[in-house]
This record gives structure tokens, sequence and C-alpha cells, in this order.
């Protein structure tokens, strides 16, 4: 959840993410006012497409515009870029790009469900500059051509022309053809590892926070714990709590996910339930008044980091000191280094759940929670025992089990790196024919259970030989043995139907009470 709090339906929460397929590059641009005090509200001063009618959007947007206290904070925030996140009733997040102009009275926003954190930004730029000069047919002419194009697919070379179509060409046909425009902005690839200089989240977040507490703000993520960050500066303060999320990749944070808290919603840190929010440094001390605890609080200006909780020791030595050591390596700091280094820890944490992974004849593949478990180093055991039960990962292998349900198979660069290094108990070649297998409409088998028992590995056999007829004809082969021992059944298995829980805190229904008294 993100800037909002909503009840769950009683069929379970769905996953927190990206809207695959928007239909628009953008939603909503507004041009609000800032209020004088925190009594009035923020006034929309212009707003584009002009008939957008969705009050509740109209409503909330211009409250996320100034999230700081108005009444001692403005000049020193003028041109900064910052990102909110609003999550809609599917449980998709939608992106405030916004940019303070005038003495920081006025803030322009670009409400979209692309997260193009440096293309909105600099379009914003592009923005600002046209109302500085008063060029307003310029401004809306380039809006209007970007709004009515259809969304560009990844690594598309998009060109921005005043009082012309947005014009979208490969590359191939910019080369053959050099007089046309140079292009605005290349469409953002979201399936590629975040780099350094490229994203300024993760640019940011890696310079303004050491490697020890990126390590303590990682670990306790992984723990999903209730996290607040502070900072001065705006774009600071967003770029670390985007930047930090990413590195839970292949992952996605669950819970209440507010980048920068704005003064009215300031009971959100009272929440009973894991949150990462972004507090600016001029309301923290009214933050620090509630009643807070178990709360893990990092100060990005001080670089200081305060935990009740010791969770860096309950990872692994071997992959922390893997990551630390990466992390503080010159190589790393430029290109996909850092984030690959994140991707190699979660690998490490997690790739061997596809040695979990079972299948029964006439079932659909599941996921055995204590084949997933055993076998392990005792701190790796203890830690995967609690790993089980966050949602992250809950969310995770349901998105993995239904991929492969669904036949399309998958493959990523956390895929890759669970292969390159070696993971899982299953081989490189196996994997690769694992996912060919489900492709052609094939099933998923445990690579350790193939190689133990004779009657999976004939089955598997004909399975990869006659993939293209399709799952059926493997399951009926399947339905033949009586044993479920040879399928890799275990006591455990789950294919998990997550439900959000909360936490039996002290004080959680005094916070329950707080939580349904905001109104946007």
């Amino acid at each position: 959840m993100s800037g909002r709090l909503r009840h769950e339906g009683t069929s379970g929460p769905k996953e927190v993410g990206w809207r695959e397929n928007p239909e628009r590059t953008f939603d909503l641009v507004l041009k609000v006012k800032c209020h004088a005090s925190e009594n009035e509200d923020p006034v929309v001063l212009w707003k584009f497409p002009e008939d957008f009618a969705d009050q509740e959007v109209l409503q909330t947007v211009p409250k996320f515009c100034f999230p700081v206290d108005v009444e001692r904070v403005s000049q020193n925030q003028v041109g900064q870029h910052f990102t909110f996140v609003l999550t809609d009733i599917e449980s998709k997040q939608r992106f405030g790009f916004c940019r303070l102009t005038s003495g920081g009275k006025i803030c322009l926003c670009i409400l979209s469900y692309l997260p193009w954190f440096e293309v909105y930004y600099k379009l914003l730029n592009t923005l600002a500059d046209y109302l500085a000069k008063e060029l307003e047919n310029d401004l809306n002419e380039t809006l209007k051509s970007l709004y009515n194009h259809p969304v560009p697919k990844a690594n598309t070379p998009v060109s921005l022309s005043v009082n012309q179509e947005i014009f979208i060409a490969s590359e191939q046909v910019l080369k053959d053809q050099p007089s046309l425009a140079a292009p605005y902005f290349i469409a953002p690839d979201r399936t590629g590892l975040p780099t350094i200089p490229e994203s300024r989240n993760l640019t940011e977040y890696f310079v303004a926070v050491d490697v020890n507490n990126m390590l303590q703000l990682y670990a306790s993520m992984l723990h999903e714990r209730r996290v607040l960050v502070t900072a001065s500066k705006l774009s600071t303060l967003t770029a670390c709590l985007h930047g930090s999320a990413a590195l839970l990749y292949p992952m996605h944070w669950q819970h209440i996910f507010i980048p920068v808290l704005p003064p009215h919603l300031l009971d959100y840190c009272c929440a009973p339930m894991p949150y990462l929010i972004g507090i600016h440094s001029s309301l923290i001390e009214r933050v620090k008044n509630k009643s807070l605890e178990d709360v893990v609080m990092l100060n990005v200006d001080t670089n200081t980091l305060e935990s009740p909780f010791n969770d860096l020791n309950s990872l692994p030595s071997d992959v922390v000191s893997a990551l630390k050591n990466k992390l503080k390596k010159q190589s790393t700091a430029t290109g996909d280094g850092v984030a690959r280094a994140f991707l190699r820890a979660q690998a490490a944490l997690f790739g061997s759940y596809r040695d979990a992974l079972r299948y029964k004849p006439g079932e659909p593949i599941t996921f055995c929670e204590e084949s997933f478990v055993k076998h392990r180093s005792s701190v790796m055991k203890q830690f995967l025992e609690t790993a089980v039960n966050l949602q992250l990962f809950k969310q995770f292998i349901d998105g993995r089990l239904a991929k492969l349900n669904a036949g399309r198979g998958f493959s990523d660069v956390f895929e890759e790196e669970i292969t390159s290094g070696g993971f899982c108990g299953g081989s490189s070649r196996s994997y690769q024919q694992w996912v060919h297998t489900v492709k052609k409409g094939g099933a998923l088998f445990n690579t350790a259970v193939t190689k133990a028992t004779p009657a999976v590995r004939t089955v598997y056999k004909f399975a990869k030989n006659h993939a293209k007829q399709g799952i059926r004809e493997v399951k009926s082969k399947l339905r033949h043995k009586e044993n479920e021992e040879d399928y890799g059944t275990c006591s455990g298995s789950a294919q998990y139907t997550p439900v959000y829980t909360l936490r039996s805190d002290k004080g959680e229904s005094l916070a329950r009470r707080k939580l349904a008294q905001v109104v946007f």
C-alpha cells in the first residue's frame, strides 16, 4: 500500500507493484499553489487534460505536492524533484513526479503509472521553462502530443516537437535519417537493473548513505520492519526510498510505501504493520513525539541508523560479507554494479526456491516450504524459517507459480544470477530445459527429485522430448504412477494464498482508530 490505506477484501490482497500495460504515458499534469498554513488546502491553478474528472485524485494529489512544514520550509526546496506514490484499487502504484518552483510556492506534478523518473524529471524542467517564459501554447502542444500517443516500447527513442506530432522511431530510422530531431528521451526498460549514474534514485541513495547503513536498511526491509527515513532535501529523501526498495528485486515491498509523507498523514507512522515511509526533516520532531514502537530510523543528513533489532546479524554472514566487499569495490560504483551486488545476495538467500518446487499429477505446481528450509546451514535455515512468512517472499513465489501453472515460464536477470552463481541444486542446462518445457506446455519438475527417482526421470525425459504435445499428455503419463513420493510431494507443500496480518503490538487498537480517522 502506498499513500493510502484500504480495507482488504475477503479474497486476500493483490500483489503491490507496477501496472504492466498502462493506457497512457501519463494521466494528469497539475500546477498547484502552496497553502499558507496546514489549516488550508493547496489550490489547483491549472490541469491537463482540462476534462480530467476524477475528483478523488484531484483532491488527493495536491496534498502530496508540499510534504513539508510549509510555515518553516520553502526557499531551499526550489528546483528539487521528488516522487510520491499512490496505490489504485488494483494495488498498482501510480507515481506523482514533482518539481517545486517560484520560491517553493508552486509545484508542477505529473501523475503516471510509468516509473520513468529521469524522463519525467526532464519533462518537468521543460514545463517549468515554458511557464517561466509564458509559453503556455507550447506547453499544451507538448503535453497533448505525449498524452495522445501510445506508450512507446522499451528502448524506443521518442522525439518531442512543439506544434508537431511526437515522432517515435527505431534507432535504425534515426541513423538513416539524421536530419530528424534528436530523441527527447529513450523509453526506459523496466526489466533491466538500475545503473549509476543513469538512475537518479540509486545514484543519490548510494552517494548519501554509507555501505554499512545500506546493509542495515536492506536487512530491516527483509525482516519487514517499520522503517522511517528522514532527510532535509526532498529529492534525496524520495530517491533513498525508491532506491532502497528497488534493491529488493525480484521482490517488491508489499506493505505501506510512502516515499514522502505529507503533514496531514503523520499518524501513518503509528500503523501497527510494516511500512517504509519518508519524512521531511521539518516534520520529524512531530513524528518522534508520537507513540512509536519498534521503528527503524535512518537519518540521511547525519548518515545514522537507529534500530531496536539486530537484523543484519540474522542474515547468513557469508552472504553479508560478500555483499559488503562487493559494494566497497571502486568498480562497483558505476554501471549496474550496486544493483547486481544486491541481486547476487538475493539469489544466494532465495535462489534455492527452485529446488522446492513440486508437481503432483492433476494438480498445480506448488512450493514446498519444508524442502526450501531443510538441508541448509543453521544460520541460513534460521533465516529461511522466517523468510517463508514474509509477505514479499510469498508474493514472489505466488508470481512464479502463476507463470509456471499458466504454461508461460519465465526468464529474467534473477534466474540468470541463480544459475550463474550455482545457488540451486539444478544445473544451468537442467533449468533451461525446465523453462523450455514449460513454455511449450510441459510441467516443471524439481531437479533433485528428477535425479533421485528413476520413475520421475523417465517421465521428465518424455516431457522434454514431447513438449509440443502439451501438458495434458505429460500429466496423463504421471497419473499412472501410484507412489506420490515419486513426484516430490511434501507435508509442507503449499500454493500460497497470502493474507496480510497485523502485528499484535501494544497500542494496535489505538493505531487502528487513528488510521480509520485519516481522510483524504
